[in-house]
């Protein structure tokens, strides 16, 4: 025998998808927004799911912001030199890679800040003296730099540290800890 639900069960499923909708941070409904560009929820999920897809292990959320929110600075550092990443190289080495379909803007973002950070750490790249101004940017940044860039993120993927460690997860208020 079938049973008829009846309607009084919906009004507290409204209520209660009206309460955990108001959970998602106030004034925030992009996932993040570096330099005045914002991108959703649903674009920082996609580049998180594009890059785990081509690479030999899962990547978090937290490293796609943090690497996609330096890139407009190491990109603005490296513009004009021989070794500027562009967009369409980006996205044919993750054709080349593997991922299925276009790569997000995000995505892109994510693996340029990638490409910057392989040639920082290289010596012999870093010691070319068309990169000599690279280098005299790099010898005066400091954490507090980072933590100073115009990053902003939605309180469900952590918040910008003000002291350059990149995302740190948020524990939201509602949330409290138990007493030992």
């Amino acid at each position: 025998m079938k049973r008829a639900y009846s309607l009084p069960l919906a009004a507290p499923t409204a209520a209660l998808v009206v309460v955990v909708a108001g959970c998602t941070g106030v004034g925030m409904t992009e996932g993040v927004v570096i330099d005045g560009t914002a991108y959703s929820v649903q674009e920082v999920q996609e580049a998180t799911e594009q890059l785990s897809e081509v690479s030999p292990e899962p990547v978090d959320t937290a490293t796609v912001i943090y690497q996609a929110g330096i890139a407009p600075l190491l990109s603005g550092w490296f513009e004009g030199t021989s070794y500027e990443v562009t967009d369409s190289e980006v996205s044919s080495s993750l054709a080349d890679a593997g991922l299925e379909g276009e790569p997000g803007d995000l995505t892109v973002q994510a693996v340029s800040s990638q490409r910057y950070l392989a040639l920082i750490n290289d010596q012999a790249t870093m010691s070319d003296e068309e990169l000599a101004p690279v280098v005299a940017e790099l010898q005066t940044l400091t954490q507090e730099d980072l933590g100073a860039l115009p990053v902003e993120v939605n309180p469900r993927f952590g918040s910008w540290s003000p002291a350059g460690d990149g995302v740190l997860p948020q524990v939201p208020e509602w949330i409290v800890q138990p007493e030992s």
